[in-house]
């Protein structure tokens, strides 16, 4: 799956306001999934009428994070999406759910692993395929996470459960290591280790998928991404943005390559 954009509103988030634009003219190979966040029935009608078959759903175990993020508490949250998922499933349109701030917050601090379990149950019992456990400001450890995984496991099967670990405090590989050894089979990266989030200061964006892809790699872990295409793709949207890549897998492999010229 590749991420393409959010129809979130633009006034909030200005930098998704090219969402339209960018569902019209992104290549689709029929192999690949293009989910877009959806915070509401509104956006995802908008979504819809731009021909995805995937979308997502973001709630918080925090709710501090859930009033900055979309202006409602995580109960709130919870029932804007049901209406969310019930239309989703009538268009045949699956739904991924989103639980930030699994591991911390910047306006609650540490968050329990039960409060984590409880809001993750309820976007699976709702009717989402696979829930993604976000550390959204990336002060995890494996520890924290071995806990806020046993917690969840108890009310949502493993099978349906992805991590996303920003790299705020250089833990999101060990975090991803920790659970991959529990049984959790899906990772959430970005290319370049790009991204971040407007109500989380100070937070760095996600792992970078270079790092992931040459961890996995060393682990013999098969994943179907081409780590050499990888980086060629981080170079050049690096490049195109005016900064480097946030992984060091992809600065040590163009280095290598640089030298090999």
């Amino acid at each position: 799956s590749i991420e393409a954009t959010s129809f979130v509103s633009p006034k909030w988030v200005p930098q998704m306001g090219d969402n339209t634009k960018v569902m019209a003219q992104i290549e689709r190979r029929p192999s690949v999934s293009y989910p877009v966040l959806t915070p509401n029935l509104r956006g995802y009608e908008s979504a819809r009428e731009c021909g995805a078959t995937e979308v997502a759903v973001f709630a918080a175990a925090s709710q501090a994070f859930s009033q900055k993020n979309i202006n409602c508490s995580v109960s709130e949250s919870l029932k804007r999406f049901e209406p969310v998922v019930e239309q989703a499933k009538k268009d045949g349109i699956k739904v991924r759910g989103y639980v930030s701030c699994v591991m911390g917050c910047p306006y609650d601090g540490f968050i329990e692993p039960s409060e984590v379990a409880i809001v993750s149950e309820a976007l699976y019992a709702m009717g989402c395929y696979e829930i993604s456990l976000g550390d959204t400001i990336g002060a995890g450890t494996p520890g924290a996470t071995m806990d806020m995984l046993e917690a969840v496991i108890g009310k949502v099967p493993i099978s349906a459960l992805a991590v996303h670990f920003h790299d705020t405090y250089g833990q999101a590989l060990a975090n991803i290591l920790a659970a991959l050894q529990v049984g959790v089979s899906v990772v959430d990266s970005a290319v370049g280790g790009l991204g971040g989030c407007p109500y989380a200061k100070g937070a760095t964006g996600n792992v970078a998928t270079e790092d992931v892809v040459y961890m996995l790699k060393g682990l013999k872990i098969e994943c179907g991404v081409d780590l050499d295409a990888l980086v060629s793709a981080s170079d050049f949207i690096c490049g195109y943005l005016g900064r480097k890549p946030n992984s060091r897998a992809a600065v040590a492999l163009l280095n290598k390559r640089s030298k090999t010229r």
